[in-house]
């Protein structure tokens, strides 16, 4: 069993709101938030309050969605009634919204912790990221919008063109080619990359001063999250995440998916935030949250020692109950 803690236990920020709690990789946020001891209180916000989240975080709020109007009004109620000194936004479709608002340093004059402008670009859009990948000559899935015509090749996939692909793709045969045709107009097909048994998921992170470090897991996907994974070394890997961190001046945490297939590497998917392994890798020693929080307030980072291949990692579920007065049972 890897050791939870963190080594940091300096407040780096008094109060941090993290957006989209009870959402996996918002309530992986508050766990590490809390167990490493960088803030004294943890707020979090979501569109509705019946979710986990409340028992791990210091107080819940509920706010409009990236999709109403109102939503930096509740937000910025939110940072003033806690005296936010830092916010974390987890759902791309906010983090969507601060992108084409030119929102990404600053939200009612509270920063916000996202990699830099570059980064967001490239891995808001799916047909961006392979543009991107073309630019700088590395290995690309074909993809197509589907309004644009049938798939060059089947079977393929067909998945949202922004957002989680993971969460809606699905294999597609001749069969169903006219039935996602006139279904989902505006999303992609893409290459299905071959073998299934040999997807990764890896957490990339460059520092300020140009330090790349990442973390390479072998995985097994279930519900679109990663269910099972093992720390891999490929040196092909490696490569490709380093070539992708540097053409993109990246500086502080993306995430990259890829198959390994029989021409190498094949990114499909670049995430511009935080990861629903984000907990994963910290208790690997892979602690980009924190990074991101130490280099946020111009602090030095640790030197990062990767561990070697064959780490494995679990995903369980907890059950909780609560009584009529919210009192919490497990």
């Amino acid at each position: 069993m890897i050791d939870s803690k963190s080594s940091t236990g300096n407040i780096l920020y008094p109060t941090i709101l993290v957006t989209g709690c009870g959402g996996d990789i918002g309530m992986g946020i508050g766990r590490i938030l809390k167990m490493s001891e960088v803030c004294e209180r943890v707020i979090g916000c979501d569109v509705h309050k019946d979710h986990p989240g409340i028992f791990i975080f210091d107080e819940c709020e509920v706010v409009q969605g990236a999709d109403s109007e109102n939503f930096l009004e509740t937000i910025s109620e939110t940072i003033i009634r806690h005296s936010v000194g830092l916010i974390i936004p987890t759902s791309e479709p906010e983090l969507r919204f601060l992108y084409n608002k030119n929102l990404l340093s600053l939200i009612a004059n509270v920063p916000v912790l996202v990699p830099n402008e570059k980064a967001m670009t490239v891995g808001l859009d799916k047909l961006k990221t392979v543009d991107f990948l073309k630019s700088v000559n590395l290995p690309y899935p074909w993809t197509k919008v589907v309004k644009e015509g049938f798939p060059e090749k089947l079977p393929c996939i067909i998945k949202g063109r922004y957002g989680s692909g993971s969460r809606d793709f699905q294999v597609v045969n001749e069969e169903m080619v006219e039935c996602f045709s006139r279904g989902r107009p505006e999303h992609i097909w893409q290459e299905y990359l071959q073998p299934d048994t040999q997807e990764y998921t890896c957490g990339l992170y460059r520092s300020k001063d140009g330090d790349i470090r990442t973390i390479i897991f072998r995985r097994q996907l279930k519900y679109g999250i990663t269910a099972f994974g093992e720390v891999a070394e490929n040196a092909d890997i490696t490569n490709v995440l380093c070539k992708i961190a540097e053409t993109l001046e990246l500086c502080g945490s993306i995430n990259v998916q890829l198959r390994l297939t029989d021409r190498g590497p094949v990114v499909f998917e670049i995430n511009s935030r935080f990861s629903s392994t984000v907990v994963f890798r910290h208790m690997l020693g892979f602690e980009d949250l924190i990074w991101s929080l130490t280099e946020k307030v111009g602090g030095d980072l640790k030197p990062y020692k990767p561990l070697p291949p064959g780490a494995k990692i679990y995903r369980s579920s907890q059950e909780i109950i609560c009584d009529r007065k919210g009192a919490e049972n497990q």
